[in-house]
């Protein structure tokens, strides 16, 4: 299986007053296309900084990062923000939904920034797919529960055909079965596309649902458990 994520030799170095700090630090990193990573890591391991890089929001201080085929640090902004948009879906602990929309108004809403009108097929494969996780197509995002919130943020990932998703915490705000029913209803979804998944997460639990975890500490990784 070929690589569709690599590493090679990447630094981020951040100004602290006084010089600069070195927060993310990786010689060498792969992952296969399709695989399923679990990425643990408590508060301040550099977990988002290391999404951020991958997606190429960040760019490093020095380094190489090749995703999809393209090394996405040789792109200009312009470039990079078209790149993301087509090949990368962000699922985030707080959803970002806007409230006063409905869920089917929040999952088509990125497809408004790219295209004049939205098509009878698309809006119909948005309302099948919130319909098929449990979700009523025309309630308010302020209307939803927890777990409604997770899923419409899901279809709306899911609506993109990503081949990577990145999914920060995203059982952080569910309780534990809700939380389980998630991440299977996540990685189910991700199959499905044959996409790419990386989760990243301070929460074992959550973790025990991937065959594969890499540590991530001081803004540097680690395979399994071991820091």
């Amino acid at each position: 299986m070929a690589s569709i994520l690599r590493l090679k030799e990447v630094r981020l170095d951040v100004p602290d007053g006084v010089g600069t700090r070195t927060i993310f630090d990786v010689p060498h990193f792969e992952l296969e296309e399709g695989a399923f990573l679990g990425v643990r890591g408590a508060s301040g391991s550099g977990k988002s900084t290391f999404l951020k890089i991958i997606s190429g929001i960040l760019l490093p201080t020095m380094g190489t990062i090749e995703v999809a085929h393209t090394i996405i640090n040789q792109l200009s902004e312009v470039e990079r923000d078209r790149w993301r948009g087509r090949h990368i879906g962000f699922l985030f602990q707080d959803f970002r939904l806007f409230d006063g929309l409905s869920a089917l108004e929040n999952v088509l809403l990125p497809f408004t920034f790219h295209q004049s009108t939205i098509t009878r097929e698309l809006r119909e494969d948005a309302v099948d797919k919130l319909s098929a996780v449990g979700v009523r197509p025309g309630t308010r995002a302020e209307c939803l529960s927890r777990g409604e919130m997770q899923r419409t943020a899901l279809v709306r990932v899911l609506m993109q055909s990503p081949k990577i998703i990145l999914a920060d915490e995203p059982t952080a705000s569910l309780d534990t079965v809700r939380g389980d029913q998630a991440v299977e209803v996540l990685q189910e979804a991700a199959s499905s596309l044959g996409a790419t998944l990386l989760l990243v997460s301070h929460d074992e639990r959550v973790l025990s649902h991937f065959n594969q975890t890499i540590t991530l500490s001081n803004g540097r990784l680690f395979d399994g458990e071991d820091e």
